[in-house]
């Protein structure tokens, strides 16, 4: 079975795009909201990013027996040099101290 058949793999990309949707959706409101519910956003976000580092850490040691899993893993990363970093993990580094700065101000 190929590291995206899997159950386990599904189950958590599909928990992925609900947060991401959960977030997006507050995402519009964002001028609308107090300190306190802004704060809890950028924790939502900085959450979001953390299952997805956790996610791309998977993809990255399967990537060693999974020809597919392997090709995804040099196409995000090749994505996040066209951005100037260094792979994925670096991108997501910056988004967290991004978000860190924004919540000192929020």
């Amino acid at each position: 079975m190929s590291f995206f058949e899997s159950d386990l793999v599904q189950e958590d990309l599909q928990n992925i795009f609900n947060t991401y949707h959960a977030i997006a959706s507050m995402t519009q409101q964002l001028s609308t909201l107090d300190r306190e519910s802004r704060i809890e956003h950028i924790g939502e976000c900085k959450g979001l990013i953390e299952k997805q580092k956790v996610f791309f850490t998977r993809l990255c040691l399967a990537a060693s027996n999974d020809a597919e899993a392997a090709d995804m893993k040099v196409r995000i990363n090749t994505m996040s040099q066209a951005f100037g970093y260094a792979d994925l993990h670096a991108c997501m580094d910056a988004m967290i101290k991004t978000l860190e700065q924004a919540e000192r101000t929020a």
